[in-house]
C-alpha cells in the first residue's frame, strides 16, 4: 500500500516513499513567471506501476493563502 504523501514537503515524501520500497519520479510544476524559492510540496501523486508513483511537487510561497484578518 502507497502511502499518502499530499501536502508533504518534497524530501520528507520521498524518504517515505524510498523507505517503502517506491521508485519515485518527480514532475515541477511553477508558475508562467518568476522562480518561487520556497518549500516543494506535493500536490498530486500517481502511481504508474505497482511500485512506481510520479510525484507532482509545487512551490509553497509564504503569505498567500490563509485566513486574513480583517478582510
Amino acid at each position: 500500500m502507497m502511502p499518502d504523501v499530499l501536502g508533504y514537503e518534497l524530501n520528507n515524501a520521498l524518504s517515505l516513499l524510498r523507505n517503502c520500497g517506491f521508485d519515485v519520479t518527480v514532475a515541477i510544476t511553477r508558475p508562467h513567471r518568476g522562480m518561487p524559492d520556497g518549500n516543494k510540496r506535493v500536490v498530486k501523486m500517481e502511481l504508474t506501476s505497482s511500485k512506481c508513483v510520479v510525484l507532482t511537487v509545487a512551490f509553497e510561497e509564504k503569505g498567500k493563502g490563509g485566513v486574513h484578518i480583517g478582510l
